[in-house]
């Protein structure tokens, strides 16, 4: 077990590559295609923002794409990957605040949080965001009329397996509360027409303890205030539940909404 925590521990991490969880975590895919629905909708488009890219590397794996596209990133280490990534395919890397979780977002409002999106009104043909918190009214503000806002998110309202924080010992996270319900009802206020709103289970695997630790670091906001010495009860747990029967599962779920401003 020890081993297997520290070398998570010591592997490095590059902007959003999963590519080290190869063979020890996997995770089922939603029913749709993501990376086409946002090819093709920006084949339409004369000009495209993605709201925080990570190191760039799916909006890179979209390229080339004829539209004028934007790209902010909020955490600080990936804003050079994204944008060494992305500038040389002719995209700009804006560095931005992240907005709050959606379901936080009841007490504050894009200006008092300062993470208001860094762009004029009306500036784009669609915005897309890939797994990431956003501002509808932000969202709302930056599209010309008749834009479109296509978003994949992802959730722990899947009905298999155990989720995060029952794992950890946390309280009910965020994305426990951020269903595709709660999404539409957020949107629409915002002022937006939904014009495709859809969920699935996407349970996610892992076969070591390893991959478990190397998530949690890639994507803290799974377990608030992850250490792997502080939870390293949790962690004999999740290794006695690999070793036991294999694997242990991760509920999840994906939902996909694409929304337009009238």
């Amino acid at each position: 077990m020890d081993a297997q925590i520290e070398e998570a521990l010591r592997a490095p991490i590059h902007g959003w590559s999963f590519s080290w969880l190869d063979g020890r975590a996997s995770e089922s895919r939603p029913p749709w295609q993501y990376r086409e629905l946002v090819a093709a909708a920006a084949a339409e488009a004369g000009s495209v923002l993605d709201i925080d890219t990570g190191g760039g590397e799916y909006l890179a794996s979209i390229t080339p794409l004829s539209a004028s596209v934007f790209a902010t990133e909020g955490h600080a280490p990936n804003v050079t990957i994204a944008a060494t990534r992305l500038s040389p395919l002719g995209i700009s890397v804006v560095q931005a605040a992240s907005a709050p979780d959606n379901v936080d977002q009841t007490d504050t409002t894009p200006e008092e949080d300062r993470s208001s999106l860094p762009f004029a009104s009306g500036a784009f043909d669609l915005v897309v965001d890939r797994h990431s918190s956003y501002w509808p009214s932000e969202v709302h503000r930056v599209l010309v009329p008749g834009g479109r806002f296509l978003t994949q998110q992802r959730g722990e309202a899947g009905a298999v397996g155990s989720s995060w924080s029952e794992l950890f010992g946390r309280p009910s996270h965020p994305h426990e509360r951020f269903t595709l319900l709660f999404a539409v009802n957020q949107l629409e206020r915002a002022g937006f027409e939904v014009l495709r709103a859809e969920e699935t289970d996407t349970p996610m695997t892992f076969r070591d303890l390893a991959g478990v630790v190397y998530y949690l670091r890639l994507v803290p906001w799974a377990v608030e205030h992850f250490d792997a010495k502080d939870d390293r009860g949790a962690l004999q747990r999740i290794a006695a539940e690999i070793e036991g029967h294999g694997a242990i599962t991760v509920r999840g779920s994906h939902m996909l909404i694409k929304a337009g401003k009238p």
